[in-house]
């Protein structure tokens, strides 16, 4: 058992290096393409690209069956309808989010997005969830933290922030509703139908609102190949492997260093160095996140 849970826990965690890396090719790609036709190239490659995941993974009876006894509702008609509803919240939160890397740092947009699993505990009382002191206490913290990194006398930076923060609110409202959804149905079918109305939807807004161009996709390429190979097909598959069997507290406290990994990645890769007022602020965001998602399955388990 020991074993299986320590390879799900390493699952967990390139799951999240592969997603805080990719705030990087992020944000490569607004040299070359506007947002919304990134996006549209990312997700439709990406769905298409777990197309045959699905069927790979279809033989392993713990993807299958996530819980014993419960019904699962694995065809693809099934799948159409939750997977659209889906597919729109992460069209909202992902159009925000990479809106909002043309204004923003890497590193900053990577904190400011770790604050939708706590945006998950506010929006989901108000849906009648409980949540207990060590999640407020640890709200409270981060959004100290995101005060301490916001400058506002920086107002383009200031206004990639904010779209940064909308877009992780987008996908706060895209987990709940996952959650609710999941259970009924093959989780990675799901996946794969979010992802291409996520894409189809970009792709039209973008034909609306952007000018892009296929040179222009041609030059963002190995972006566009990291965000579909990494971040979407195997990063999804990995974190859908890997909470089946990591523990809850442990895989918590993991997912969270995603957004010390897009931290890291910045400054490495593309020489963003962050003030120590910026370094105290993402301490507390930090602090603050595992606080409330430690305090969450604590007060779970009581």
């Amino acid at each position: 058992m020991k074993t299986e849970q320590a390879r799900a826990e390493l699952l967990l965690l390139l799951a999240a290096f592969f997603w805080g890396l990719a705030f990087v090719p992020q944000k490569i790609a607004m040299d070359h393409l506007p947002p919304l036709a990134f996006n549209a190239w990312r997700f439709i490659l990406g769905g298409l690209i777990l197309i045959p995941i699905v069927y790979w993974l279809s033989s392993r009876r713990d993807v299958a069956t996530p819980q014993p006894g419960v019904p699962i509702r694995s065809r693809w008609r099934d799948c159409l309808g939750p997977g659209a509803i889906l597919g729109f919240w992460l069209f909202l939160g992902a159009a925000l989010q990479q809106g909002g890397l043309v204004y923003t740092s890497a590193g900053r947009a990577g904190f400011i997005s770790g604050m939708e699993m706590l945006l998950v505990s506010v929006i989901g009382l108000s849906l009648g969830k409980p949540t207990n002191r060590w999640t407020w206490g640890g709200i409270a913290i981060a959004l100290l933290g995101l005060y301490w990194l916001s400058d506002f006398t920086q107002e383009a930076q200031l206004i990639g922030d904010l779209l940064v923060f909308a877009g992780a609110f987008a996908f706060a409202i895209q987990v709940l509703t996952a959650d609710r959804l999941v259970r009924g149905f093959h989780a990675l079918r799901l996946a794969a139908v979010q992802f291409l109305c996520c894409g189809v939807l970009s792709a039209i807004a973008s034909l609306i609102v952007e000018d892009a161009s296929l040179e222009g996709a041609v030059d963002a390429a190995w972006p566009i190949a990291y965000m579909m190979i990494f971040s979407t097909a195997v990063a999804f598959t990995f974190q859908l492997l890997g909470l089946r069997h990591a523990a809850t507290s442990h895989a918590t406290v993991i997912m969270s260093l995603e957004a010390v990994f897009a931290l890291v990645a910045g400054w490495l890769i593309l020489n963003e160095v962050l003030a120590l007022k910026e370094l105290i602020g993402c301490s507390l965001m930090l602090a603050g996140m595992l606080l409330s998602r430690y305090g969450a399955h604590a007060g779970s388990h009581h």
